[in-house]
């Protein structure tokens, strides 16, 4: 075990790789984020397995083994944190340094996962604009080696030789919980360790010896090819929309073969994995994986290195990424190794609790001081102060919009009639709910009731990619229970629609007609790229006004048309968003002064919602105009 395997530095090498690769946006490796999946596995192999024989001879030390752990991840890690910080200090606006100083705190403190967990909500800003987001699994790792050593002393000392069945109770349990949680909140079983435990702990399985590994040279083979196929092919053909323990699940069992087949003596796979090339990749790694992401990041907001997006620049950000890190193993990383010989253990946990402290009392300040506006001109803050918008309130998340699986629709204040006024049923996901307060305003004459969930098509059957429970939930209860017992003058369906929504759309209008309910679609928003506050600004800095409306999400306009005419056909009514806020391929990008339209890349602000609810509050009249004609 404690023997040097090329194989395994090779190993990183295809870990790592897909990893940056796809986060660049190279074609072909759809499934390279299950490369930290990959880490994961091998880190409980060599970690545990180095901690499991140093019990086992008497030489193992808690004091050592942190210090083996800190001269390893901290000297490159804070390297790139100066790094980054200085980036971001330059680049980031208030709202974003605000949310970079408070990531940057929470990885010193090896709880970025949990950080990244609590703070990744539904309008969140996406993940292209987080430097540090990458820190997420080293706080998995991290909490993982905090646990371990202590477990495996307790048992050691209590059980000897049933450390394969602490990891084995470690991995059942955490897979069990992962399946779990995923159900009930996906966000927390990718991020949290005690649902990603049960990866290093596969791992560890596999060093104490508690997993066979293959004997002859044939199975060796046979297990390393199925391994390695397994790993290339989810790699290649996977997918963020499968369900995530499916990746993740297939990427740890493959690793596993990989490392097994070579366990006794090389496989073929290991041959391969010990070329010179892989094997160099594979020793950088870590430094590569620190590096590649925030060089992303701010490659993509700010375009710092380059301005062009094209493969190009792709290729160059790649060996922007490789030699950086090249430099940071050879600089940093190295040089450190070497200090666990001559330095004192006194002196490295004090630099490093100093270190440490001195950060997050630096992330303090940057807080208090609200990002340092004074860096930018008013208007520019201004702008980019909406993104960090709350939209709750304009949404009524949590009673009337359903944001979370833990969150009920409050029936008393969404759905109840006003028997003096007509009233009319707005049902859909988050491009519903950001319409509600708008159309309220605009026409105070009409009582309009709420029920809208994230992700959530208004269809009366299953049909959309999207469905959740608690989409599924809410719209059995609208269409089967309340529409069917509540009489209401007209039902609004509002989306985030897209092209494969329309035959199920088509499917509820007919079903709905049958029924004699009324009904009115309002069709897609503009969207863009990019956080639209965001693009305004750069709009700003670089003088460049035309930014945003380059940054449009093609193919809505389209479907606006298309939609229409589908519509229209059913003999329902269809009122054009698209079309109230883009005339002559123009969009309105502000409502007034420094207020942008949308908070984020297609939701409204509450000031854009009235101005929206506003223009399509004449159309709407017409529409009533024309029923009580034909009702006379």
């Amino acid at each position: 075990m404690t023997r040097y395997r090329a194989d395994i530095d090779g190993l990183r090498a295809i870990a790592v790789i897909p990893v940056l690769l796809f986060h660049v946006g190279v074609p072909g490796f759809s499934g390279g984020f299950v490369g930290v999946d990959i880490f994961f596995v091998i880190s409980g192999y060599l970690i545990c397995g180095m901690i499991d024989a140093d019990i086992r001879n008497g030489s193992f030390s808690l004091a050592n083994f942190y210090e083996r752990r800190i001269l390893r991840i901290l000297p490159a890690l804070f390297v790139m944190f100066l790094v980054t910080s200085v980036l971001a200090a330059i680049y980031c606006l208030p709202v974003e340094l605000v949310d970079y100083a408070r990531s940057l705190a929470s990885a010193v403190a090896s709880i970025s996962n949990v950080y990244f967990a609590q703070t990744a909500g539904y309008f969140d800003a996406p993940a292209e604009t987080k430097p540090l987001l990458h820190t997420w699994s080293l706080g998995v790792e991290e909490q993982f080696y905090f646990a371990a050593p202590l477990l495996m002393l307790l048992v050691h000392r209590f059980l000897p030789k049933r450390t394969g069945l602490l990891f084995a109770i470690i991995a059942v349990v955490s897979f069990a919980g992962a399946l779990a949680m995923s159900a009930r909140n996906p966000t927390f079983a990718f991020y949290l360790a005690p649902f990603r435990a049960w990866e290093l702990a596969l791992g560890a399985l596999l060093s104490v010896e508690f997993l066979p590994v293959p004997e002859s040279a044939f199975w060796r083979n046979a297990g390393g090819a199925a391994g390695l196929i397994l790993l290339l092919g989810v790699i290649a053909f996977g997918s963020s929309a499968v369900p995530l323990l499916a990746m993740t699940g297939l990427a740890a069992v493959g690793t596993v073969l990989v490392i097994a087949s070579s366990e006794r003596a090389i496989s073929v796979a290991g041959r391969l994995l010990s070329l010179r090339p892989l094997v160099f990749v594979g020793l950088i790694s870590y430094s590569l994986y620190l590096w590649h992401w925030p060089l992303t990041v701010f490659q993509r907001t700010d375009a710092v290195f380059f301005t062009e997006s094209s493969a190009s620049a792709k290729l160059t950000l790649i060996v922007l990424s490789i030699g950086i890190a090249y430099l940071s193993w050879k600089l940093v990383e190295t040089p450190f190794r070497t200090l666990a010989k001559g330095a004192s253990k006194t002196a490295i946990f004090g630099a490093t609790s100093a270190t440490m402290a001195s950060t997050v009392g630096l992330c303090g300040i940057v807080i208090l001081l609200s990002g340092a506006p004074f860096r930018f001109p008013k208007r520019i803050v201004e702008i980019g102060s909406f993104l960090a918008y709350d939209s709750s309130a304009a949404f009524r998340t949590g009673r009337c919009f359903l944001s979370t699986s833990r969150q009920q629709l409050d029936t008393e204040t969404c759905l109840k009639p006003d028997p003096a006024r007509p009233n009319y049923l707005l049902v859909g996901d988050s491009h519903a709910a950001h319409l509600w307060s708008g159309l309220s305003l605009a026409m105070p004459e009409i009582n309009i009731m709420q029920a809208t969930a994230s992700l959530c098509r208004p269809a009366i059957v299953a049909g959309s990619r999207y469905d959740t429970p608690v989409c599924r939930t809410l719209m059995e209860f609208v269409f089967g229970d309340f529409l069917v017992h509540k009489h209401v003058d007209g039902v609004l369906l509002a989306a985030s629609w897209k092209d494969e929504d329309l035959p199920v759309l088509s499917s509820t209008l007919q079903s709905l007609k049958s029924r004699g309910i009324d009904v009115t679609v309002l069709g897609p928003i503009v969207e863009y790229d990019a956080a639209l506050p965001r693009l305004l600004v750069d709009g700003i800095l670089h003088d460049t006004p035309s930014i945003a409306s380059a940054k449009r999400t093609p193919g809505i306009r389209e479907r606006d048309l298309a939609m229409k005419r589908m519509v229209t056909a059913t003999g329902a009514t269809y009122l054009s968003v698209y079309d109230a806020i883009c005339r002559d391929d123009r969009c309105d990008e502000l409502v007034q002064g420094n207020i942008p339209m949308q908070f984020d890349a297609g939701h409204l602000t509450a000031e854009g919602a009235i101005e929206v609810g506003r223009r399509l509050s004449a159309a709407f009249a017409r529409k009533q105009a024309r029923a009580a004609d034909v009702s006379n």
